[in-house]
């Protein structure tokens, strides 16, 4: 079913079954719930912290085994841009870079295509906050994971 059926079904729902339905999304949906959240509220504070802890999960390997699971986290960040919440993507982005240095500098783990992928995204990070002219703010974050990439061959220009 395509979204026009979706609206037009909508349509012919009543207020209180709409508003039933999207409480049971609320309930059943964990992206639902915390879209809803964040639309209710505006704080995407909890939300960062949430989903940074999953990165790094991902991404840093624990234990004895050097399981990377950076494409894991990759999922998550591609799943939570869905909902266009770009500042959220712009924290997210860069918490992704960071802890792929840290993999980096605690490993001494190389290979191209993972330093590839840092570089889209930190690419993806910079679009963000030029889209929301937060420059200013974020200009000594980024000029700091450039400085830690450079010492690894990493150009991260900002």
């Amino acid at each position: 079913m395509g979204l026009r059926e979706v609206k037009t079904k909508l349509n012919t729902l009543e207020k209180t079954e709409i508003i039933k339905l999207i409480s049971e999304m609320y309930k059943v949906i964990p992206m639902a719930k915390n879209y809803l959240d964040i639309y209710a509220t505006g704080d995407i504070k909890e939300l960062i912290e949430k989903y940074k802890k999953e990165i790094e999960k991902y991404v840093y390997p624990t234990g004895r085994n050097l399981v990377l699971k950076e494409s894991e986290a990759k999922k998550l960040i591609g799943t939570v841009r869905k909902m266009k919440i770009v500042e959220l993507n712009i924290e997210l982005e860069l918490h992704y870079v960071d802890c792929c240095l840290d993999v980096i500098a605690d490993f001494g783990y190389w290979d191209e295509n993972y330093y590839l992928s840092i570089g889209r995204m930190y690419n993806n990070a910079i679009t963000g906050i030029v889209e929301l002219g937060l420059e200013d703010e974020y200009c000594d974050r980024l000029e700091n994971l450039s400085y830690r990439a450079s010492e690894f061959g990493l150009d991260l220009y900002y």
